[in-house]
């Protein structure tokens, strides 16, 4: 271990320490946001790891807002957020623990468990089918394998000093550690859960990442002012790319095509080609960047960085490099996900309606709308005949159902006798659409 890297890791400690203890003030001293009394719609949001608050701020990104501050343990840093939007896991670095986050929860984003793990965890990775997170211990030199339906620790394995970083591979085969006071890069074989390969790269490896295609791994090298890129076939470094500064963390676009890595010493994030390993633009946000994550959409894609020096989150627009909205969030943001909550699937039943006489049209038009079985109340439902002229609208109620009466005429009631009717559900963010047809009878 160089000296360098001893100083490094001896300040990551030490500064640790100190958050955790004056956690309790920063708390309060903290108001950025109230925590949400219902659940989230369905949407993208980034969850922000607040070292010093001991939370986890929620941004809408559709709104650049925080809707939710969760509590978590104490010195919250990484964070990652499961493929389906329903959990993220957060690594509690003073706590020794990963609190686990119900991102559906009925008031909104809350803690559901928490899972004891290794001394000071500042890193996290979920393999591609969400059934493992990895978190890398940092004072233990471990990472922690642990199943998630269970919430229990499966394994220990032995990473060399640090684990501050962590990234899996596409096809969830492999686990990468970097080890912040090894000088390297260990190789774990998710299968057996053994170390397979040790990589040195620069001085002080921190907040890594796997190019989509599974054949690079970037690690931005926190003493050495650069990007080391290791070829995952040959477990070794094929090139150097000069950052400058502190770099901390970094993010690969799902086209593989560049690499954005994040600055603490100069509050900048540089572009980095992948194709010819050159830093092709840079971009400032706040003071000392940490993590970053990328929202990649059709309608135009942002990176969030987490502003450890300015309490705040940059969304940077990644078309042209510049800042659209800052946004603060709790003290000390280390590390962000981004999450994304999808409407859940309806059931929509439609009942049978009677002919009535007086006056001359159909009682009792209904349907029952449903979400996984579970009755959805206080949504309209709309009634039309089978050619979509509207006959009536209702809402539902504790039980899902909804029913209204219509007098539409002699004509469209024969029509609706005859053919019955048909009933739709438009949606809304936090539910899909559905429909169904109803048959009617005579009295």
């Amino acid at each position: 271990m160089t000296s360098t890297s001893q100083q490094h890791r001896a300040s990551s400690v030490f500064a640790v320490s100190l958050l955790t203890a004056a956690a309790a003030f920063l708390a309060t001293s903290s108001s950025h946001a109230a925590t949400t009394s219902s659940p989230l719609p369905a949407g993208a949001y980034v969850y922000v790891g607040n070292a010093g608050s001991d939370s986890v701020s929620v941004i809408d990104t559709s709104t650049h807002a925080v809707v939710a501050t969760v509590p978590v343990g104490s010195a919250p840093t990484a964070v990652a957020a499961s493929a389906d939007g329903h959990r993220v896991y957060v690594t509690d670095s003073g706590s020794a623990a990963v609190s686990v986050l119900d991102t559906g929860a009925a008031s909104g984003p809350a803690v559901v468990a928490t899972i004891p793990v290794d001394r000071q965890p500042q890193a996290a990775a979920l393999s591609p089918d969400g059934r493992r997170l990895y978190v890398g211990n940092d004072v233990s030199g471990t990472v922690s394998v642990i199943d998630t339906a269970s919430g229990t620790v499966t394994a220990t394995v032995a990473a060399g000093p640090g684990a501050e970083g962590l990234a899996v591979s596409p096809d969830g085969s492999r686990v990468y550690a970097a080890d912040t006071g090894g000088s390297s890069v260990t190789v774990i074989d998710a299968a057996t859960d053994a170390v397979v390969a040790t990589v040195p790269v620069g001085a002080t490896p921190v907040g890594l990442t796997v190019a989509p295609d599974g054949k690079h791994v970037y690690v931005p090298d926190y003493n050495g002012a650069a990007l080391s890129v290791i070829d995952t076939t040959t477990e070794t470094v094929a090139a150097t790319v000069p950052i400058g500064g502190r770099p901390h963390s970094a993010a690969v676009t799902p086209n593989g095509a560049t690499v954005y890595v994040t600055d603490a010493a100069s509050g900048t994030v540089s572009v980095v080609d992948t194709a010819t390993a050159t830093v092709t633009s840079t971009f400032s946000v706040g003071a000392a960047p940490h993590g970053i994550a990328l929202k990649i959409a059709p309608g135009g894609s942002s990176a969030y960085v987490a502003n450890f020096g300015a309490a705040s989150v940059s969304i940077v627009d990644l078309a042209s490099d510049a800042i659209t909205a800052t946004v603060p969030v709790g003290n000390n943001p280390v590390d962000l996900a981004v999450s994304v909550i999808k409407p859940a699937a309806t059931t929509l039943t439609a009942g049978t309606a009677y002919l009535s006489l007086l006056p001359l049209g159909e009682a009792g038009l209904n349907a029952t709308l449903t979400s996984g079985g579970v009755p959805v109340a206080g949504q309209t439902i709309t009634f039309t005949d089978v050619d979509g002229r509207a006959l009536c609208h209702a809402t539902t109620n504790a039980s899902g159902k909804a029913v209204c009466n219509t007098a539409p005429g002699l004509l469209d009631s024969v029509s609706v006798l005859l053919c019955g009717y048909q009933a739709a559900y438009a949606g809304n963010r936090y539910y899909l659409p559905s429909s169904a047809h109803g048959n009617t009878a005579l009295l």
